[in-house]
């Protein structure tokens, strides 16, 4: 399943429902106190006057959880291609007259060349058709010494969920998302290099250790509804279940392995 098909990524975002859920199981379980939007934001090199653009801001979830740390002086524009995403993203941030909020595609931004310090794409470009477009275009956008921050996930990251499920019923349709190889730890500062020369990345340690089967059946059923339909269709649903019980009895939890970053790209 490719990660950045328009048909997945409108079916995926078209509201904040199924990317709620997944930042619910993420928050409650991860074996990192530090949470990843507060981390993330750690890691952003700000100035008391950045100019920042963030694209697929989603629910603004970098910002609301660090409302106490946004400058006065800051100016930021969140992007989104989604208008549900991003009513819900001001919703978020009434009231903080720092932000902007547009409807905005990465790969043709309209920004003005070199306006902007700081720009972010946090778990966003594996879903965009051209990449190496977006790239470009944020690298054109930063001015000298700008950043840009892109966070992705490693080929490895939650692939023990995708094995749990197969070992239930390898003929259920549960096909894991490619978003690692569109763009991902393993492969993206190659494609960062094209356009950036000085690149950094951060890896942001965690796994999930998850007590609460309905959670994480939650978070499996907002990846691919097509397998609780399956499972609805043929009764076995309570199966489902009662396997996912019995897979968190042995050890009191089911363990989920992590593979998360941040590229720290900067113009020189």
């Amino acid at each position: 399943m490719k990660a950045n098909t328009p048909s997945y990524v409108n079916d995926q975002y078209k509201d904040s429902s199924n990317l709620d859920i997944r930042i619910r199981l993420h928050e409650t379980y991860s074996t990192n106190p530090l949470d990843w939007h507060e981390w993330v934001f750690q890691q952003i090199a700000f100035t008391e006057d950045s100019r920042i653009i963030e694209f697929g801001c989603g629910t603004a979830a970098l910002w609301a959880k660090n409302k106490t740390r946004i400058g006065a002086g800051w100016q930021v524009t969140l992007t989104d291609l989604s208008d549900g995403m991003l009513a819900l993203a001001q919703s978020q941030l009434a009231g903080l007259p720092q932000f902007t909020f547009r409807r905005m595609d990465i790969q043709s931004p309209d920004i003005e060349a070199g306006s902007r310090n700081i720009a972010i794409a946090n778990h966003m470009l594996y879903h965009v058709p051209d990449v190496d477009q977006a790239i470009y275009s944020v690298a054109k956008l930063l001015a000298p010494g700008g950043t840009f921050y892109a966070a992705t996930n490693g080929r490895n990251n939650m692939a023990d969920l995708y094995r749990l499920v197969e070992q239930f019923d390898p003929t259920l349709p549960f096909t894991r998302p490619m978003a690692s190889a569109v763009f991902g730890l393993e492969n993206g500062e190659a494609m960062l290099r094209r356009h950036f020369s000085n690149i950094k990345l951060l890896n942001y340690a965690s796994d999930l250790s998850v007590t609460n089967v309905q959670d994480l059946a939650d978070f499996i059923f907002s990846v691919c509804q097509e397998l609780k339909d399956a499972l609805t269709a043929s009764n076995r649903l309570d199966t489902f279940f009662a396997y996912l019980e019995n897979s968190k009895d042995a050890q009191g939890q089911i363990r989920i392995g992590k593979s998360v970053g941040l590229f720290a790209c900067r113009i020189n």
